[in-house]
Protein backbone atom coordinates (compact mmCIF):
# COMPACT_ATOMS: atom_id res chain seq x y z
CA UNK A 1 0.00 0.00 0.00
CA UNK A 2 1.26 3.57 -1.14
CA UNK A 3 2.64 5.43 2.41
CA UNK A 4 0.11 8.30 2.53
CA UNK A 5 2.26 10.80 4.16
CA UNK A 6 4.03 10.58 0.56
CA UNK A 7 1.48 11.53 -1.35
CA UNK A 8 1.96 14.81 -3.37
CA UNK A 9 -0.89 17.22 -3.99
CA UNK A 10 -1.58 17.62 -0.33
CA UNK A 11 -2.39 21.32 1.55
CA UNK A 12 -1.16 21.36 4.66
CA UNK A 13 -0.67 23.63 8.00
CA UNK A 14 2.10 24.12 9.71
CA UNK A 15 2.87 22.55 13.13
CA UNK A 16 -0.06 21.57 15.04
CA UNK A 17 -2.49 24.19 13.14
CA UNK A 18 -4.38 21.97 11.83
CA UNK A 19 -5.64 20.21 14.59
CA UNK A 20 -6.08 24.09 15.95
CA UNK A 21 -8.22 24.45 13.50
CA UNK A 22 -9.92 21.44 13.33
CA UNK A 23 -10.63 22.04 17.56
CA UNK A 24 -12.39 25.68 17.39
CA UNK A 25 -14.30 24.77 14.17
CA UNK A 26 -15.81 21.67 16.27
CA UNK A 27 -16.37 24.01 19.25
CA UNK A 28 -18.40 26.62 17.16
CA UNK A 29 -19.94 23.63 15.09
CA UNK A 30 -20.90 22.15 18.67
CA UNK A 31 -22.05 25.62 20.28
CA UNK A 32 -24.35 26.80 17.44
CA UNK A 33 -26.02 23.41 17.21
CA UNK A 34 -26.50 23.09 21.03
CA UNK A 35 -28.26 26.62 20.19
CA UNK A 36 -30.17 26.34 17.72
CA UNK A 37 -31.57 22.94 19.25
CA UNK A 38 -32.54 24.80 22.47
CA UNK A 39 -35.80 24.38 24.27
CA UNK A 40 -36.78 21.08 22.53
CA UNK A 41 -37.27 17.63 23.96
CA UNK A 42 -38.31 14.08 23.28
CA UNK A 43 -39.63 13.86 19.54
CA UNK A 44 -41.99 11.09 17.81
CA UNK A 45 -39.47 7.66 17.64
CA UNK A 46 -37.84 8.49 20.67
CA UNK A 47 -40.78 7.76 22.77
CA UNK A 48 -41.08 4.04 22.11
CA UNK A 49 -37.46 4.13 23.89
CA UNK A 50 -39.21 6.15 26.84
CA UNK A 51 -42.08 3.97 27.24
CA UNK A 52 -40.81 0.76 26.25
CA UNK A 53 -37.08 0.15 26.92
CA UNK A 54 -36.57 1.03 30.05
CA UNK A 55 -36.20 -2.74 31.68
CA UNK A 56 -33.04 -4.44 31.35
CA UNK A 57 -34.29 -7.94 29.84
CA UNK A 58 -32.73 -8.94 26.52
CA UNK A 59 -36.06 -8.35 24.53
CA UNK A 60 -35.91 -5.00 25.08
CA UNK A 61 -32.06 -4.61 24.12
CA UNK A 62 -32.41 -6.76 20.91
CA UNK A 63 -36.09 -6.02 19.75
CA UNK A 64 -35.92 -4.30 16.42
CA UNK A 65 -36.90 -0.65 16.23
CA UNK A 66 -38.21 0.14 12.26
CA UNK A 67 -36.68 -2.98 11.60
CA UNK A 68 -33.57 -1.37 12.61
CA UNK A 69 -30.82 -2.91 15.12
CA UNK A 70 -31.27 -0.20 17.39
CA UNK A 71 -28.89 -2.31 20.50
CA UNK A 72 -25.99 0.76 20.88
CA UNK A 73 -28.72 3.47 20.87
CA UNK A 74 -31.00 1.70 23.35
CA UNK A 75 -28.42 1.40 25.57
CA UNK A 76 -27.17 4.67 25.91
CA UNK A 77 -30.79 6.06 26.44
CA UNK A 78 -30.61 4.08 29.01
CA UNK A 79 -27.58 4.60 30.51
CA UNK A 80 -29.10 8.21 30.64
CA UNK A 81 -32.24 6.87 31.99
CA UNK A 82 -30.31 6.02 34.59
CA UNK A 83 -28.21 8.66 35.37
CA UNK A 84 -30.04 11.69 34.71
CA UNK A 85 -33.90 10.27 34.30
CA UNK A 86 -36.18 12.62 31.41
CA UNK A 87 -36.63 15.93 33.06
CA UNK A 88 -33.81 17.17 31.01
CA UNK A 89 -33.50 16.73 27.39
CA UNK A 90 -29.95 18.17 27.48
CA UNK A 91 -28.03 15.10 27.77
CA UNK A 92 -29.49 13.27 25.44
CA UNK A 93 -28.72 16.10 22.57
CA UNK A 94 -25.41 16.69 24.31
CA UNK A 95 -24.83 12.98 23.54
CA UNK A 96 -26.11 13.57 20.02
CA UNK A 97 -23.62 16.74 19.76
CA UNK A 98 -21.05 14.26 20.42
CA UNK A 99 -20.98 11.84 18.55
CA UNK A 100 -21.72 14.15 15.51
CA UNK A 101 -18.17 15.77 16.76
CA UNK A 102 -16.66 12.68 16.49
CA UNK A 103 -17.79 11.80 12.77
CA UNK A 104 -16.27 14.87 11.92
CA UNK A 105 -13.31 14.50 14.11
CA UNK A 106 -12.68 11.09 12.46
CA UNK A 107 -13.60 12.49 8.82
CA UNK A 108 -10.85 14.61 9.33
CA UNK A 109 -8.25 12.06 9.59
CA UNK A 110 -9.64 9.77 7.23
CA UNK A 111 -9.01 12.82 4.65
CA UNK A 112 -5.94 14.89 6.03
CA UNK A 113 -4.02 11.89 5.08
CA UNK A 114 -5.08 11.85 1.30
CA UNK A 115 -5.81 15.70 0.11
CA UNK A 116 -4.48 17.71 2.86
CA UNK A 117 -5.28 19.75 6.37
CA UNK A 118 -7.21 22.61 3.91
CA UNK A 119 -9.33 20.05 2.19
CA UNK A 120 -9.97 18.30 5.13
CA UNK A 121 -11.34 20.89 7.13
CA UNK A 122 -13.49 21.68 4.34
CA UNK A 123 -14.89 18.26 4.06
CA UNK A 124 -15.39 19.03 8.06
CA UNK A 125 -17.08 21.89 8.08
CA UNK A 126 -19.63 20.71 5.37
CA UNK A 127 -20.64 17.90 7.31
CA UNK A 128 -20.54 19.77 10.42
CA UNK A 129 -23.14 21.89 9.31
CA UNK A 130 -25.21 19.98 7.19
CA UNK A 131 -28.62 21.77 7.37
CA UNK A 132 -30.71 20.22 5.10
CA UNK A 133 -30.17 16.94 7.34
CA UNK A 134 -30.91 18.80 10.25
CA UNK A 135 -32.53 15.74 12.19
CA UNK A 136 -29.15 14.26 11.66
CA UNK A 137 -27.63 16.46 13.95
CA UNK A 138 -30.44 17.79 15.77
CA UNK A 139 -32.78 15.03 17.42
CA UNK A 140 -30.90 12.85 19.91
CA UNK A 141 -32.62 9.43 18.01
CA UNK A 142 -30.17 9.34 15.10
CA UNK A 143 -27.21 8.80 17.20
CA UNK A 144 -28.21 5.82 15.97
CA UNK A 145 -27.44 6.56 11.98
CA UNK A 146 -24.10 8.85 13.05
CA UNK A 147 -22.97 5.71 15.40
CA UNK A 148 -22.93 3.41 12.81
CA UNK A 149 -20.94 6.12 10.91
CA UNK A 150 -18.37 7.04 13.23
CA UNK A 151 -17.80 3.18 13.78
CA UNK A 152 -17.61 2.96 9.88
CA UNK A 153 -15.42 5.42 9.57
CA UNK A 154 -13.17 4.24 12.56
CA UNK A 155 -13.29 0.51 10.67
CA UNK A 156 -11.82 2.43 7.63
CA UNK A 157 -9.05 3.82 9.16
CA UNK A 158 -8.41 0.78 10.90
CA UNK A 159 -8.13 -1.30 7.94
CA UNK A 160 -5.55 1.32 6.38
CA UNK A 161 -3.13 0.19 9.34
CA UNK A 162 -3.14 -3.34 7.07
CA UNK A 163 -2.03 -5.42 10.17
CA UNK A 164 -3.40 -7.49 12.98
CA UNK A 165 -4.52 -5.13 15.43
CA UNK A 166 -5.79 -2.43 12.79
CA UNK A 167 -7.95 -5.84 11.39
CA UNK A 168 -9.54 -7.05 15.32
CA UNK A 169 -10.25 -3.49 15.92
CA UNK A 170 -11.78 -3.13 12.32
CA UNK A 171 -13.65 -6.22 13.56
CA UNK A 172 -15.14 -5.06 16.53
CA UNK A 173 -16.03 -1.27 14.52
CA UNK A 174 -17.94 -3.41 12.43
CA UNK A 175 -19.80 -5.29 14.63
CA UNK A 176 -20.57 -1.99 17.01
CA UNK A 177 -21.74 -0.01 13.50
CA UNK A 178 -24.56 -2.24 12.99
CA UNK A 179 -24.84 -2.61 16.01
CA UNK A 180 -26.17 0.78 15.79
CA UNK A 181 -28.56 0.75 13.11
CA UNK A 182 -29.13 -0.16 9.63
CA UNK A 183 -26.39 2.20 8.07
CA UNK A 184 -24.13 -0.54 9.44
CA UNK A 185 -25.20 -2.67 6.34
CA UNK A 186 -23.95 -0.62 3.70
CA UNK A 187 -20.95 -0.04 5.68
CA UNK A 188 -20.12 -3.64 6.30
CA UNK A 189 -20.71 -4.78 2.78
CA UNK A 190 -18.42 -2.11 1.20
CA UNK A 191 -15.75 -3.14 3.94
CA UNK A 192 -16.51 -6.59 2.96
CA UNK A 193 -15.34 -5.74 -1.09
CA UNK A 194 -12.56 -4.29 -0.26
CA UNK A 195 -11.26 -7.23 2.12
CA UNK A 196 -12.18 -10.01 -0.43
CA UNK A 197 -10.74 -8.56 -3.28
CA UNK A 198 -7.05 -8.00 -1.76
CA UNK A 199 -4.75 -10.77 -2.03
CA UNK A 200 -4.56 -10.96 1.54
CA UNK A 201 -7.96 -12.25 2.09
CA UNK A 202 -7.54 -15.30 3.50
CA UNK A 203 -5.32 -14.25 6.48
CA UNK A 204 -7.93 -11.21 6.92
CA UNK A 205 -11.25 -13.34 6.64
CA UNK A 206 -12.33 -12.96 10.41
CA UNK A 207 -13.18 -8.96 9.81
CA UNK A 208 -16.14 -9.47 7.60
CA UNK A 209 -16.86 -13.46 8.95
CA UNK A 210 -17.50 -12.59 12.85
CA UNK A 211 -19.19 -8.87 12.64
CA UNK A 212 -21.70 -11.29 9.93
CA UNK A 213 -22.33 -13.98 11.92
CA UNK A 214 -23.55 -12.37 15.27
CA UNK A 215 -25.70 -9.61 13.20
CA UNK A 216 -26.90 -13.22 11.04
CA UNK A 217 -27.74 -14.79 14.80
CA UNK A 218 -29.62 -11.32 15.65
CA UNK A 219 -31.57 -11.24 12.06
CA UNK A 220 -32.57 -14.66 12.56
CA UNK A 221 -34.29 -14.29 16.15
CA UNK A 222 -35.32 -11.16 15.70
CA UNK A 223 -35.32 -9.49 12.29
CA UNK A 224 -37.49 -10.00 9.19
CA UNK A 225 -40.62 -8.16 8.77
CA UNK A 226 -38.94 -5.98 6.03
CA UNK A 227 -41.36 -4.23 3.75
CA UNK A 228 -40.04 -4.65 0.45
CA UNK A 229 -42.23 -5.44 -2.43
CA UNK A 230 -42.42 -5.59 -6.10
CA UNK A 231 -43.06 -1.91 -6.53
CA UNK A 232 -40.15 -0.99 -4.28
CA UNK A 233 -37.53 -3.43 -6.20
CA UNK A 234 -39.04 -1.82 -10.00
CA UNK A 235 -39.22 2.22 -8.41
CA UNK A 236 -35.31 1.59 -6.79
CA UNK A 237 -33.51 2.33 -10.02
CA UNK A 238 -35.08 6.21 -9.81
CA UNK A 239 -34.87 6.27 -6.19
CA UNK A 240 -31.08 6.00 -6.07
CA UNK A 241 -31.22 8.48 -8.99
CA UNK A 242 -32.69 11.35 -6.65
CA UNK A 243 -31.28 10.19 -3.58
CA UNK A 244 -28.07 10.93 -5.06
CA UNK A 245 -28.84 14.01 -6.56
CA UNK A 246 -30.45 14.86 -2.99
CA UNK A 247 -27.19 14.15 -1.47
CA UNK A 248 -25.11 16.23 -3.78
CA UNK A 249 -27.44 18.82 -3.71
CA UNK A 250 -26.95 18.90 0.16
CA UNK A 251 -23.31 18.65 -0.23
CA UNK A 252 -23.20 21.62 -2.56
CA UNK A 253 -25.86 23.72 -0.52
CA UNK A 254 -28.45 24.62 -3.54
CA UNK A 255 -30.92 21.52 -3.34
CA UNK A 256 -32.18 18.46 -5.25
CA UNK A 257 -32.96 20.14 -8.99
CA UNK A 258 -29.28 21.34 -8.74
CA UNK A 259 -28.02 18.29 -7.50
CA UNK A 260 -29.18 16.33 -10.43
CA UNK A 261 -26.77 18.32 -12.43
CA UNK A 262 -24.38 18.18 -10.41
CA UNK A 263 -24.19 14.43 -9.84
CA UNK A 264 -23.80 14.25 -13.43
CA UNK A 265 -20.81 16.20 -13.05
CA UNK A 266 -19.30 14.33 -10.41
CA UNK A 267 -19.73 11.23 -11.97
CA UNK A 268 -17.69 12.93 -14.92
CA UNK A 269 -15.04 13.70 -13.00
CA UNK A 270 -15.08 10.24 -11.11
CA UNK A 271 -14.20 9.00 -14.47
CA UNK A 272 -11.48 10.99 -15.46
CA UNK A 273 -9.86 10.22 -11.67
CA UNK A 274 -10.41 6.68 -12.31
CA UNK A 275 -8.39 6.91 -16.28
CA UNK A 276 -5.58 8.73 -14.44
CA UNK A 277 -5.29 5.47 -11.93
CA UNK A 278 -5.80 5.95 -8.21
CA UNK A 279 -3.54 5.13 -5.52
CA UNK A 280 -5.81 2.08 -3.49
CA UNK A 281 -8.63 0.87 -6.43
CA UNK A 282 -9.98 -1.56 -3.99
CA UNK A 283 -10.86 0.99 -1.20
CA UNK A 284 -11.97 3.49 -3.51
CA UNK A 285 -14.29 0.24 -5.54
CA UNK A 286 -15.79 -0.03 -1.48
CA UNK A 287 -16.73 3.72 -1.46
CA UNK A 288 -18.03 3.66 -4.79
CA UNK A 289 -20.49 0.65 -3.95
CA UNK A 290 -21.10 2.27 -0.32
CA UNK A 291 -23.58 4.86 -0.81
CA UNK A 292 -25.29 2.74 -3.94
CA UNK A 293 -25.93 -0.30 -1.53
CA UNK A 294 -27.07 2.39 1.34
CA UNK A 295 -29.34 4.16 -1.16
CA UNK A 296 -30.35 0.86 -2.70
CA UNK A 297 -31.53 -1.19 0.46
CA UNK A 298 -33.26 2.27 1.19
CA UNK A 299 -35.31 2.19 -2.46
CA UNK A 300 -36.49 -1.99 -1.69
CA UNK A 301 -37.59 -0.95 1.94
CA UNK A 302 -38.97 2.52 1.23
CA UNK A 303 -39.34 3.79 -2.57
CA UNK A 304 -43.18 3.38 -2.20
CA UNK A 305 -42.62 6.16 0.56
CA UNK A 306 -41.63 8.62 -2.25
CA UNK A 307 -38.51 9.95 0.12
CA UNK A 308 -35.47 9.70 -1.47
CA UNK A 309 -34.31 13.15 -0.35
CA UNK A 310 -35.16 12.60 3.30
CA UNK A 311 -33.19 15.25 5.41
CA UNK A 312 -32.85 12.23 7.77
CA UNK A 313 -31.06 10.54 4.61
CA UNK A 314 -29.17 13.22 3.65
CA UNK A 315 -26.14 13.39 6.06
CA UNK A 316 -25.10 9.50 5.27
CA UNK A 317 -25.41 10.36 1.07
CA UNK A 318 -23.58 13.28 1.79
CA UNK A 319 -20.65 11.93 3.81
CA UNK A 320 -20.43 8.82 1.59
CA UNK A 321 -19.79 11.13 -1.80
CA UNK A 322 -17.13 13.11 0.39
CA UNK A 323 -15.15 9.98 1.28
CA UNK A 324 -15.17 9.20 -2.54
CA UNK A 325 -14.36 12.42 -3.43
CA UNK A 326 -11.02 12.35 -1.61
CA UNK A 327 -10.04 8.99 -2.47
CA UNK A 328 -10.23 9.80 -6.16
CA UNK A 329 -8.66 13.12 -5.35
CA UNK A 330 -5.32 11.30 -3.62
CA UNK A 331 -2.24 12.48 -5.08
CA UNK A 332 -3.81 15.15 -7.17
CA UNK A 333 -1.94 18.35 -7.19
CA UNK A 334 -4.73 21.10 -6.25
CA UNK A 335 -3.96 25.14 -7.34
CA UNK A 336 -3.68 27.33 -4.67
CA UNK A 337 -6.39 28.94 -6.03
CA UNK A 338 -8.24 26.25 -6.88
CA UNK A 339 -8.53 26.07 -3.07
CA UNK A 340 -9.13 29.25 -1.91
CA UNK A 341 -12.34 29.18 -4.34
CA UNK A 342 -13.63 26.07 -2.91
CA UNK A 343 -13.15 27.61 0.71
CA UNK A 344 -14.92 30.74 -0.03
CA UNK A 345 -17.80 28.35 -1.75
CA UNK A 346 -17.29 26.05 1.48
CA UNK A 347 -18.43 29.44 3.74
CA UNK A 348 -21.11 30.29 1.42
CA UNK A 349 -22.97 26.51 1.74
CA UNK A 350 -22.17 27.05 5.40
CA UNK A 351 -23.73 30.03 6.31
CA UNK A 352 -26.88 28.28 4.06
CA UNK A 353 -26.91 25.41 5.82
CA UNK A 354 -26.86 27.85 9.67
CA UNK A 355 -29.97 28.53 7.91
CA UNK A 356 -31.51 25.66 7.43
CA UNK A 357 -30.11 24.04 11.12
CA UNK A 358 -32.02 27.08 13.07
CA UNK A 359 -35.27 26.14 10.76
CA UNK A 360 -34.78 22.54 11.79
CA UNK A 361 -34.55 23.96 15.59
CA UNK A 362 -37.39 25.97 15.34
CA UNK A 363 -39.38 22.98 13.91
CA UNK A 364 -38.78 20.83 16.85
CA UNK A 365 -39.43 23.52 19.09
CA UNK A 366 -42.71 23.96 17.89
CA UNK A 367 -43.69 20.47 18.00
CA UNK A 368 -42.27 20.67 21.45
CA UNK A 369 -44.37 23.38 22.34
CA UNK A 370 -47.62 21.27 21.39
CA UNK A 371 -46.43 18.45 23.16
CA UNK A 372 -45.61 19.88 26.62
CA UNK A 373 -48.84 21.57 26.30
CA UNK A 374 -50.48 17.82 25.54
CA UNK A 375 -48.48 16.61 28.08
CA UNK A 376 -49.09 18.88 31.12
CA UNK A 377 -52.53 18.22 30.55
CA UNK A 378 -52.90 14.93 31.09
CA UNK A 379 -51.68 15.06 34.32
CA UNK A 380 -54.71 17.32 36.10
CA UNK A 381 -56.95 14.11 35.20
CA UNK A 382 -57.63 12.20 38.49
CA UNK A 383 -55.12 9.23 38.25
CA UNK A 384 -56.32 5.99 36.52
CA UNK A 385 -59.68 8.04 35.11
CA UNK A 386 -57.96 8.13 31.68
CA UNK A 387 -58.32 5.49 29.08
CA UNK A 388 -54.71 3.49 29.32
CA UNK A 389 -54.53 3.85 25.16
CA UNK A 390 -55.82 7.63 25.44
CA UNK A 391 -53.28 9.44 22.60
CA UNK A 392 -52.16 12.93 23.74
CA UNK A 393 -51.19 14.00 20.63
CA UNK A 394 -52.09 11.80 18.02
CA UNK A 395 -50.03 13.32 15.25
CA UNK A 396 -47.10 14.66 16.75
CA UNK A 397 -46.68 11.86 18.96
CA UNK A 398 -49.04 8.90 18.03
CA UNK A 399 -46.86 7.01 20.14
CA UNK A 400 -47.44 8.47 23.09
CA UNK A 401 -50.44 6.69 25.45
CA UNK A 402 -51.84 7.79 28.49
CA UNK A 403 -50.86 4.56 31.25
CA UNK A 404 -47.27 4.07 29.37
CA UNK A 405 -46.36 7.74 29.51
CA UNK A 406 -47.45 7.85 32.99
CA UNK A 407 -45.51 5.13 33.83
CA UNK A 408 -42.68 5.91 32.52
CA UNK A 409 -42.94 9.57 34.43
CA UNK A 410 -43.19 7.67 38.28
CA UNK A 411 -40.12 6.08 36.85
CA UNK A 412 -38.01 8.28 35.49
CA UNK A 413 -39.34 12.22 36.46
CA UNK A 414 -40.98 13.83 33.82
CA UNK A 415 -40.30 16.18 30.30
CA UNK A 416 -43.65 18.46 30.76
CA UNK A 417 -43.77 21.41 32.47
CA UNK A 418 -46.16 20.91 35.50
CA UNK A 419 -49.54 21.50 35.67
CA UNK A 420 -48.78 24.90 37.67
CA UNK A 421 -46.82 26.45 34.90
CA UNK A 422 -49.22 25.22 31.70
CA UNK A 423 -51.11 28.53 32.21
CA UNK A 424 -47.54 30.47 31.58
CA UNK A 425 -46.81 28.15 28.47
CA UNK A 426 -47.08 29.78 24.75
CA UNK A 427 -50.13 30.24 23.41
CA UNK A 428 -49.66 27.17 21.20
CA UNK A 429 -48.71 25.03 23.77
CA UNK A 430 -52.24 25.78 26.25
CA UNK A 431 -54.30 25.76 22.86
CA UNK A 432 -53.13 21.90 22.34
CA UNK A 433 -53.52 21.30 25.93
CA UNK A 434 -57.10 22.81 25.47
CA UNK A 435 -57.27 20.30 23.01
CA UNK A 436 -56.11 17.57 24.42
CA UNK A 437 -58.35 18.28 27.54
CA UNK A 438 -61.46 18.63 25.23
CA UNK A 439 -60.72 14.59 23.67
CA UNK A 440 -59.86 13.31 27.05
CA UNK A 441 -62.85 14.40 28.81
CA UNK A 442 -65.47 13.83 25.58
CA UNK A 443 -66.36 17.74 25.82
CA UNK A 444 -69.51 17.96 24.09
CA UNK A 445 -73.21 18.26 23.71
CA UNK A 446 -75.60 15.85 25.85
CA UNK A 447 -79.70 15.76 26.19
CA UNK A 448 -80.65 17.68 29.32
CA UNK A 449 -82.34 15.35 31.67
CA UNK A 450 -83.05 18.26 33.96
CA UNK A 451 -84.26 21.97 34.21
CA UNK A 452 -82.84 25.28 34.61
CA UNK A 453 -82.29 26.29 38.23
CA UNK A 454 -79.61 28.71 40.70
CA UNK A 455 -78.26 32.29 39.43
CA UNK A 456 -78.45 32.77 35.55
CA UNK A 457 -74.91 32.33 34.09
CA UNK A 458 -72.70 35.51 34.01
CA UNK A 459 -71.41 36.74 30.05
CA UNK A 460 -68.07 37.57 29.49
CA UNK A 461 -68.36 39.26 25.91
CA UNK A 462 -70.63 39.88 23.66
CA UNK A 463 -70.08 40.68 19.73
CA UNK A 464 -73.03 41.37 17.30
CA UNK A 465 -75.65 40.12 20.19
CA UNK A 466 -77.26 41.22 22.87
CA UNK A 467 -77.70 38.84 26.04
CA UNK A 468 -80.48 39.87 28.61
CA UNK A 469 -80.81 38.03 31.90
CA UNK A 470 -84.47 36.27 32.52
CA UNK A 471 -84.30 34.37 36.07
CA UNK A 472 -81.94 31.71 36.01
CA UNK A 473 -81.54 32.35 32.05
CA UNK A 474 -79.78 34.14 29.68
CA UNK A 475 -81.47 35.17 26.42
CA UNK A 476 -78.56 35.82 23.67
CA UNK A 477 -80.15 37.68 20.35
CA UNK A 478 -78.67 38.03 17.13
CA UNK A 479 -77.72 42.06 15.85
CA UNK A 480 -75.82 41.36 13.30
CA UNK A 481 -74.35 38.90 11.35
CA UNK A 482 -71.38 36.51 12.73
CA UNK A 483 -72.78 37.56 16.15
CA UNK A 484 -71.24 35.49 19.29
CA UNK A 485 -71.47 35.41 22.88
CA UNK A 486 -68.63 34.03 25.19
CA UNK A 487 -69.29 33.01 29.18
CA UNK A 488 -67.57 31.08 31.92
CA UNK A 489 -68.73 27.06 32.02
CA UNK A 490 -69.60 26.68 35.93
CA UNK A 491 -68.92 23.85 37.20
CA UNK A 492 -72.26 22.14 37.13
CA UNK A 493 -72.41 22.98 33.46
CA UNK A 494 -74.53 25.15 30.62
CA UNK A 495 -78.05 24.38 29.85
CA UNK A 496 -78.79 25.22 26.13
CA UNK A 497 -81.90 25.65 24.23
CA UNK A 498 -82.93 27.32 20.89
CA UNK A 499 -85.58 30.13 21.00
CA UNK A 500 -85.92 29.75 17.30
CA UNK A 501 -81.87 30.16 16.48
CA UNK A 502 -79.22 27.82 16.26
CA UNK A 503 -75.84 28.40 17.68
CA UNK A 504 -72.20 26.46 17.33
CA UNK A 505 -70.52 26.01 20.51
CA UNK A 506 -66.76 26.06 21.11
CA UNK A 507 -64.50 25.92 24.61
CA UNK A 508 -61.11 26.46 25.54
CA UNK A 509 -59.64 26.62 28.96
CA UNK A 510 -55.91 27.25 28.94
CA UNK A 511 -55.78 29.41 25.50
CA UNK A 512 -56.27 33.03 24.80
CA UNK A 513 -58.36 31.99 21.56
CA UNK A 514 -61.04 29.79 20.73
CA UNK A 515 -60.29 27.04 18.29
CA UNK A 516 -61.54 26.22 15.11
CA UNK A 517 -62.87 23.11 16.34
CA UNK A 518 -66.67 23.09 17.76
CA UNK A 519 -67.95 20.56 20.49
CA UNK A 520 -71.52 20.61 18.97
CA UNK A 521 -74.24 22.76 17.78
CA UNK A 522 -77.77 24.12 19.63
CA UNK A 523 -80.28 23.16 16.61
CA UNK A 524 -83.86 25.00 16.08
CA UNK A 525 -86.77 23.20 17.54
CA UNK A 526 -84.72 20.63 19.21
CA UNK A 527 -84.83 19.78 22.59
CA UNK A 528 -82.39 21.47 25.13
CA UNK A 529 -78.71 20.37 25.70
CA UNK A 530 -76.41 20.38 28.28
CA UNK A 531 -72.56 21.49 28.11
CA UNK A 532 -70.99 19.94 31.22
CA UNK A 533 -66.95 19.49 31.81
CA UNK A 534 -65.94 17.11 34.61
CA UNK A 535 -63.63 18.52 37.26
CA UNK A 536 -60.08 18.13 37.68
CA UNK A 537 -57.00 19.04 39.45
CA UNK A 538 -57.06 22.48 38.20
CA UNK A 539 -59.02 25.82 39.45
CA UNK A 540 -58.95 27.33 36.01
CA UNK A 541 -62.35 27.65 34.28
CA UNK A 542 -63.78 26.42 30.81
CA UNK A 543 -65.07 29.36 28.71
CA UNK A 544 -67.35 28.65 25.90
CA UNK A 545 -68.11 30.43 23.00
CA UNK A 546 -71.72 30.97 20.97
CA UNK A 547 -72.07 31.77 16.87
CA UNK A 548 -75.21 32.76 16.92
CA UNK A 549 -77.59 32.55 13.58
CA UNK A 550 -80.77 33.37 15.55
CA UNK A 551 -81.95 33.81 19.68
CA UNK A 552 -80.51 31.16 21.90
CA UNK A 553 -81.32 30.41 25.82
CA UNK A 554 -77.94 29.47 27.77
CA UNK A 555 -79.23 28.55 31.66
CA UNK A 556 -77.86 27.14 34.71
CA UNK A 557 -78.74 23.80 35.74
CA UNK A 558 -80.75 23.49 38.54
CA UNK A 559 -78.96 21.51 41.42
CA UNK A 560 -79.54 17.67 41.09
Amino acid sequence: MTALASIPGRAGIRGRGAWAALALLLLVGAVLLLYVGRDTSFFFDEWDFVQGRRGWTVDSLLNPHNEHLSLVPVLLYKVIFATAGIESYVPFRVALTLVHLLVCALLFVYARRRVGDVLALAAVAIVLFLGPSWPDVLWPFQTGFLGSLAAGLAALLALDRADRRGDIAATALLTVSLACSSIGLPIFAAAALELLGRPDRRRRWFVVAVPAALYALWYVAYGGGGSMTVDNLLSTPKYVAEAAAGAVGAVSGLGTTWGRSLAVGLVVALVLALRRGVVDPWRLAALIALPLVFWGLTGLARAGLREPAAPRYLYPGALFLLLIAVEAARGIEVPRPAVAALLVVVALVTLANVGALRNGGGYLRDQTEDLDGSLAAITLAAPGSLPPGFQPEPEIAPQVRAKAYLDAVEDLGSPAPTAAQLPRLFQRGRAAADATLTRAYGVGLAPAAGRAGGAAPTPERAVGATVTARGACLSARLQAPGGLVELAVPPQGLLLRSDGGTATVAVRRFSDTFPQTTVGKVLAGSAAVVLRIPGDSSTAPWHTRLELTGPVRVCAPAPA
